[in-house]
């Protein structure tokens, strides 16, 4: 079966058509890398097995050493317990018997210890460096004969199979200016979603026509932590006693005390934007229903009944300000719940029959996908869709992570990873791909296509900023994490030079005397130690190109290499720069 133009029914398209397919073209795709690399599978199976097999022998050998470790450590804790109990009977005038016993259990020990455990943990120690250095050598002539194929592998990899097996569906080689200011232009998006956040990594693409973007983003928000203190007082009372006398008596209480403070907290969020033209009014919100996995059985029954008839009373009811009605499909308002709604006309041309039967099959399914794990909302022409299992998923192609020694396993964490990235990916966009009418909706700028502003946009340069590491751009004062942002400070021809600024915090010891009352009734200051977080920034230039297939000595010629960029290329890894730099994108 082909693969149509156009989608409709995501959930058994996945499950009939696009799954195997995917398979298939990343098959193909490891496939034609392999000859195009012209590597020897043979001889790395061999190298590898021999790796395997070395690093066997090594882990004997470190075992038999830990063990013969043990021994010596035993003899040790013996001669020790011999020496004192060979003082203990000596200083009660014991029997010459037992410490003639004494005596030989310790030069037995002795023997074993020096005749036997060192001996044999020098000989293990020394034959696990020998297989070490057999490890370290098999492993480098491995890696060389890896070395072409490693060198093959794309940032773009995933998105290329795809659009192989999906030809409506289409990533982009890196976000651009154009999808930027279609999305801004042509759907309404506004740019202070990003105020306090920071890209981590994004896909953007156009389903059908339609542009979205895949994004990982950090944020900070401010939090609260408990900070204690405590301090003991001590006073005298007088105290009758059981004599019936009066006397003075000592008593001690340990006071503590709290204070809240604002700290700042990270998390990240993954999220799906995507633009589409229909239904320009409409606005709405529906998260996770717990209905969807009640089942059919009689509670479950039960309890969609009890929110169905909830939602009739919502919808008869006239004295508020929804303008709701329910929909025939009662299955459908429960579970895809949307009571605030904004225009019911517009709902309905989005959400026909087809659309709801298709939208209910992917939240109640429990096999194939992720089931009900997504929030849907709608701001007039923009889509934004969040899921738990994006959450989870691992978006980040760097080409780094497929590299390895073995072809066989390069093999496995390639087809495996762009698997698992289709599968993360189409689920996401299939709550969208439900909707028949977005599929059938193409943007004016799709239809008539004119020159694009094809230069990467401020998004994709805080996700290799993020992708270089905070650690390269953060003050020296910070303790938290960094929101990193950036902007062009100067164009070039195709290099382009940006200001990373890294915002975080530093914290400033401070101390609150909190009032507490003692069981003696007086109050006493007791000091609660917290800390200040003070906002600190640090802004460093780094340099960007979109010049396609640019290597590694040639981009550094024509930054005209400066001290830092020189400390930068010393201080990571040859492969790791070699990677990053096929990037479609080749930045810093």
């Amino acid at each position: 079966m082909t693969a149509p133009q156009d989608v409709y029914e995501p959930l058994p398209l996945y499950r009939d058509v696009f799954r195997e397919s995917f398979r298939n073209n990343a098959e193909e795709f490891f496939g034609a890398l392999k000859d195009r690399s012209g590597i020897d599978t043979e001889a790395n199976a061999k190298t590898a097995a021999e790796t395997r097999e070395a690093e066997a022998r090594l882990a004997g050998e470190e075992s038999a050493r830990a063990a013969w470790g043990w021994g010596i450590g035993f003899s040790v804790a013996a001669l020790a317990a011999a020496v004192l109990g060979a003082g203990s009977v000596i200083s009660d005038d014991g029997d010459p018997g037992v410490l003639a016993a004494i005596a030989v259990g310790a030069i037995l020990v002795l023997w074993f210890m020096i005749g036997l455990c060192i001996p044999r943990r020098r000989a293990h120690a020394d034959a696990a460096n020998a297989e070490r250095a057999r490890v370290e050598e098999l492993k480098a002539l491995a890696w060389s004969q890896m070395a072409p194929l490693n060198a093959l592998f794309d940032w773009d990899a995933p998105a290329k199979i795809i659009g192989k097996t999906v030809p409506a569906l289409k990533f982009d080689p890196f976000f651009t200016e154009g999808r930027l200011a279609e999305l801004h232009d042509s759907f309404g998006w506004d740019d202070s979603f990003n105020d306090g956040k920071s890209v981590l990594g994004a896909h953007s693409g156009e389903i059908n026509g339609n542009p979205f973007v895949f994004a990982r983003l950090l944020q900070m928000g401010w939090g609260l932590k408990i900070y204690s203190g405590s301090r003991t007082v001590s006073w005298t009372e007088l105290e009758r006693g059981a004599d019936g006398k009066m006397r003075m008596v000592h008593r001690s209480q340990t006071l503590t005390a709290t204070v809240s403070k604002p700290i700042p907290e990270y998390s990240e969020d993954v999220i799906l934007i995507y633009g589409n033209d229909a239904a320009p009014n409409l606005c709405f919100t529906r998260e996770p229903s717990s209905l969807s996995s009640a089942g059919d059985g009689f509670f479950g029954r039960l309890r969609k009944n009890g929110a169905i008839k909830s939602l009739e009373r919502f919808s008869r009811n006239l004295d508020d300000e929804y303008g709701y009605t329910i929909m025939g499909n009662r299955e459908f308002e429960a579970l895809f719940e949307t009571k605030d709604r904004s225009d019911e006309v517009e709902y309905r041309l989005l959400f026909t029959p087809l659309a709801q039967k298709q939208m209910l099959e992917l939240i109640k399914d429990r096999e194939i996908g992720f089931g009900d794990d997504f929030s849907f909302e709608k701001r007039r022409k923009i889509n934004i869709i969040r899921a738990d299992h994006l959450r989870q998923a691992d978006l980040d192609t760097d080409p780094a992570k497929f590299a390895d020694f073995d072809f066989q396993a390069a093999h496995g964490k390639f087809v495996g990873f762009c698997e698992q990235f289709f599968k993360s990916t189409w689920f996401a966009l299939a709550p969208l791909l439900s909707i028949p009418l977005y599929s059938q909706t193409r943007t004016h700028e799709n239809i008539y296509k004119g020159i694009i502003d094809r230069r990467s946009c401020f998004w994709e340069h805080e996700s290799l900023a993020n992708y270089l590491g905070e650690k390269r751009f953060r003050h020296p004062d910070s303790v938290t994490r960094n929101i990193l942002k950036t902007r062009i400070a100067n164009r070039d021809g195709d290099v382009a030079t940006l200001e990373v600024t890294a915002s975080g915090f530093r914290t400033v010891r401070r101390v609150d005397a909190v009032s507490v009352t003692a069981n003696n009734g007086r109050s006493y200051l007791v000091e609660v130690p917290w800390d200040e977080y003070l906002p600190v920034s640090r802004t460093s230039p780094v340099h960007a190109t979109e010049r396609e297939g640019l290597s590694l000595t040639e981009f550094r010629t024509a930054l005209q290499t400066s001290e830092d960029w020189q400390a930068f290329f010393r201080n990571w890894n040859a492969d790791s720069a070699r990677a990053a730099f096929r990037r479609s994108i080749v930045s810093f």
